[in-house]
C-alpha cells in the first residue's frame, strides 16, 4: 500500500473515521445537554436557559474538537494557539452572560426592587412581573413588556415608586409664601378626602405627604406625594388634584398685584 510522507492511506482513513466519530459524539452531547437545559430551567427562566445551553454547547464543542486534532496529527503548538483562540473568543461571547448573571444574583441578593414593584430607570418604567438570572421583565403603563438586561439596571439609578404596595405619585406646586403651613395641610387633607376613591387606604388614613422644595420672594415650591392603587390613573389623580388646588386661591399672586400692594403700603 503506499503512502504519503510515512502515513499510510489506512493511517489517513483510520484517523479520519476516529474524528468523525468524536465529532459526532460531540453533537450527542450538544444536542441532550441543550434539551435537559431547557426542559430543568426552561420553564423558571426561557432566556436563560437559552443562554445556558449556548455557553455549555460553545464548552463542549470545544473540548470536543481539542480532543479530535491530536487524531489528525496536529502538533502541541499547533493545539496550544487553537486553545488560546478559543480561549479569547469564549472570554467575547461569555461576556454579557456573565455581567447579566452576577448582576442578577445581586438583585436577587440585595433586592433593591421586587416582584410588583413599579420602576423607573434612565429609558424605563413600568411594574416589575419577572426577575431572572440574566433579564428583569417590565410591564408599562401602556401594557408594553420591557426586557432589561440585568447588569444595565445594576450601573443606572433605579427610582422605585412603590410604598407598601401603592405607587407614590409626587406632585409639585407653588403657593403664595403668605400661605401658612397648618392651612396647607387643612387644604391638601381635605382634597384627599374628595379624591378617596382614587387614592390608597394608606394615602385616605394618614396625614398627608408635604415636603417644602424651595422658597422665593413671591412664591414657594411645595410637593404632595398621595398614593394610589391603581397606576393607569397616576395622570388622572395629579391632573385632578391640580385643578382643585387651584381652585383654593393659595397660588402666588401676580407680579402686579404684589406691586400694587408695596405702593399702597
Amino acid at each position: 500500500m503506499s503512502a504519503v510522507q510515512g502515513v499510510s492511506f489506512a493511517d489517513i482513513a483510520l484517523r479520519a473515521i476516529f474524528f468523525a466519530v468524536i465529532l459526532g459524539v460531540t453533537y450527542v452531547i450538544n444536542f441532550v445537554f441543550g434539551k435537559i437545559v431547557m426542559r430543568a430551567i426552561g420553564k423558571r427562566s426561557r432566556n436563560s436557559a437559552y443562554e445556558i445551553s449556548r455557553i455549555g454547547g460553545i464548552v463542549i464543542w470545544t473540548v470536543g474538537i481539542l480532543s479530535a486534532l491530536p487524531i489528525l496529527g496536529a502538533s502541541d503548538i499547533v493545539v496550544a494557539i487553537v486553545l488560546l483562540l478559543i480561549g479569547a473568543f469564549l472570554i467575547i461571547v461569555t461576556k454579557d452572560f456573565t455581567s447579566n448573571w452576577f448582576a442578577g444574583q445581586m438583585i436577587k441578593t440585595i433586592a433593591p426592587f421586587r416582584v410588583g414593584d413599579w420602576i423607573k430607570t434612565s429609558g424605563s418604567y413600568g411594574r416589575v412581573t419577572k426577575i431572572e438570572s440574566l433579564y428583569t421583565i417590565l410591564v408599562t403603563p401602556d401594557n408594553e413588556t420591557v426586557v432589561i438586561p440585568n447588569s444595565k439596571l445594576t450601573s443606572d439609578l433605579i427610582v422605585d415608586r412603590t410604598t407598601s404596595g401603592s405607587l407614590k405619585v409626587p406632585i409639585e406646586l407653588e403657593i403664595d409664601p403668605s400661605v401658612e403651613f397648618r392651612q396647607l395641610t387643612r387644604a391638601v387633607a381635605g382634597i384627599v378626602s374628595q379624591l378617596g376613591e382614587y387614592l390608597s387606604a394608606s394615602s385616605r388614613e394618614s396625614e398627608p405627604e408635604i415636603y417644602v422644595v424651595s422658597q422665593e420672594f413671591d412664591r414657594a415650591r411645595v410637593r404632595i406625594v398621595l398614593k394610589i392603587d391603581n397606576p393607569a390613573r397616576e395622570q388622572e389623580v395629579a391632573s385632578e388634584f391640580r385643578k382643585r388646588f387651584a381652585s383654593l386661591g393659595l397660588s402666588p399672586r401676580r407680579a402686579s398685584a404684589i406691586e400694587e400692594e408695596s405702593r399702597s403700603g
